[in-house]
């Protein structure tokens, strides 16, 4: 089973949407992702399997709950 974790700013209060994430790819996947919390401002970040599949730093903007999970059904399909 694919491992996902969500790594989140706690400094910019992110554990809510890092949550909602969560619960998200629970309800599409059936995985439940593990919440890390960063000590990078700003941080959101996607990690399936040890790889990121999204980062905030990078991208500059949140995707959407849809986006992660079409990216990691994708993933998922690839192995």
């Amino acid at each position: 089973m694919m491992q996902i974790s969500i790594e989140y700013c706690g400094t910019c209060n992110y554990r809510p949407i890092a949550a909602a994430f969560s619960l998200a790819i629970q309800e599409a996947l059936g995985i439940r992702p593990l919440l890390v919390h960063s000590a990078v401002s700003g941080a959101f970040t996607v990690i399936a399997d040890g790889e990121i599949v999204y980062s905030k730093s990078v991208s500059g903007v949140f995707p959407s709950k849809e986006e992660i999970i079409e990216i990691l059904k994708k993933r998922r399909g690839s192995v």
